[in-house]
């Protein structure tokens, strides 16, 4: 690249007006044409429509490559991590001889695995390549998984789960953390929408895929058909994390990626300085450290608010609404197996339209707010539980749908907040995502302990609770920003 052309271009890029939205300089005539419908309607569609030629072409290979990568790998891992409680209600209870809690303590291993290789998993990602990391990680889980098959009483299977558990820890806050590295605030909440609602659609998957194996003959073969949904694991895993391998970029101040030349590497460095982000790689030390939690309200409320939305999803993961379908309903598999899927589906068209909206607007609060009200509501309904049956549906219905926008639009929040400064965005995410399964080990065998099948009284009540807690949350994150806000100003 000769050298006057990349500079001539960095200037030329510095010296277009600063987009309102993405925080990045812009051509004048982009600005101009946002008037238009036209515009509007492409720009709703996706973002880098109208952007200058060369960002609009580092935008599609980020998109392509980065985002494609992330997707697939978080699919694989929740994929992974949702067939259990599909294998659960599909034979496996009977198979091991379930009863009680069996069924907690697998989620409950699993988390103590993930709580435990979270921080670790993320100090090795700031000093290694994180597209060899990533692979490595979605090999051995993809192993673990494959070895389920093959263990013959409960407590092995306790053990790997305990040890898939280790291996995906790292996975979620650190593609979250890469996606902060790389999108501006008015770019990030759609990817990271993408990226969660990869997880919703295994959820999608997971039920008719086990529905499509219990219709298929398996009399010739030694496995029972929910082994067989551990094995399809595996094989779909293996190619993710070879395609992780060459196609995850790095951080833009470190990336050797091979469809990245060296204008698309300054671009992506351009980008970073001009939204305010982090350019040089910083080391974690014990002062840095300490600073983090000195003055800093982050590290104390967004962990406290993640922890509401992620344990109030036990509502559904603890299979309440397949068990309900299957005991008290009577319905049989095929209801119990695809049901589920229709919130899924509905859920992503939510989350996708609530992303194209917080780019544009910044909503986090308004709609955080709105999930935890319709938490409430849902929680409330089930906890009375004797209500009539079109109201039971509209329960679960409405806590699936609206509970698919929490995850993207608080991490997208914090990636926005902090984008200054990548060791403390990085450190805060972690112990977000952390302090929520933390709790996640214990308290559901207290809330929804399956003995209470499919009635959760005190897990609805408990749900209803996070909710208000949650609106709480929302409303002094608000207040703590405007507050910051009106400090600056006045400095």
């Amino acid at each position: 690249m000769n050298p006057i052309t990349t500079r001539s271009y960095i200037i030329t890029f510095c010296s277009w007006p600063m987009d309102k939205k993405s925080g990045i300089h812009v051509r004048t005539e982009r600005l101009h044409s946002e008037d238009t419908w036209s515009y509007k309607i492409q720009s709703f569609l996706w973002d880098t429509i109208d952007r200058p030629v060369l960002e609009r072409k580092f935008l599609v290979k980020l998109d392509t490559f980065l985002l494609s990568s992330a997707c697939l790998g978080y699919f694989i891992k929740t994929l992974n991590q949702s067939n259990i409680g599909t294998a659960y209600v599909n034979g496996m209870k009977e198979y091991y001889g379930m009863e009680g809690n069996d069924y907690n303590k697998l989620i409950s291993l699993w988390t103590v695995g993930y709580v435990i290789g979270q921080i670790p998993s993320q100090l090795i990602l700031h000093r290694v390549n994180a597209s060899c990391y990533f692979c490595i990680l979605e090999l051995t889980w993809a192993l673990l998984t494959l070895c389920c098959v093959f263990v013959r009483d409960i407590k092995s299977l306790y053990l790997l789960r305990f040890l898939i558990g280790v291996t995906e820890s790292g996975y979620f806050p650190g593609m979250e953390y890469l996606l902060g590295c790389w999108y501006s605030k008015g770019e990030l909440t759609k990817r990271s929408t993408l990226f969660s609602c990869s997880g919703s659609l295994a959820g999608l998957i997971s039920g008719p895929l086990q529905q499509l194996i219990l219709k298929m003959d398996w009399s010739s073969t030694s496995l029972v058909p929910f082994q067989w949904m551990f094995c399809i694991d595996c094989f779909l895993s293996i190619p993710v994390a070879l395609y992780t391998y060459f196609m995850i970029p790095g951080t833009p101040s470190t990336t050797e990626v091979f469809y990245f030349n060296r204008l698309d590497k300054l671009v992506g460095l351009e980008r970073r300085r001009l939204s305010g982000a982090q350019l040089e790689k910083e080391e974690l030390s014990w002062p840095k450290l300490k600073t983090f939690f000195k003055d800093h309200w982050y590290i104390y409320v967004f962990p406290l608010l993640f922890l509401c939305f992620n344990n109030s999803g036990e509502l559904m993961t603890s299979q309440s609404f397949q068990l309900w379908m299957k005991i008290d309903l009577g319905l049989d598999s095929s209801y119990y197996n695809l049901y589920p899927s229709v919130i899924s589906a509905l859920s992503i068209i939510f989350a996708l339209i609530v992303a194209k909206l917080n780019d544009w607007g910044q909503l986090h609060a308004l709609f955080l707010s709105t999930m935890f009200l319709c938490t409430i509501i849902s929680g409330v309904i089930l906890s009375v539980w004797q209500v009539p049956l079109k109201l039971h549906w509209m329960a679960y219905y409405l806590f699936g749908i609206t509970h698919s926008i929490g995850q993207p639009v608080i991490f997208s929040w914090i990636n926005g907040i902090l984008s200054h400064d990548d060791l403390q965005r990085n450190f805060v995410i972690v112990v977000t995502n952390t302090s929520a399964y933390f709790t996640s080990v214990w308290v559901p065998m207290l809330t929804f302990n399956q003995r209470d099948a499919p009635n959760f009284h005190v897990g609805f009540i408990y749900t209803t609770f996070l909710g208000v807690c949650g609106l709480f949350l929302v409303a002094l994150v608000l207040f703590k920003i405007n507050r910051s806000l009106k400090t600056y100003h006045r400095s």
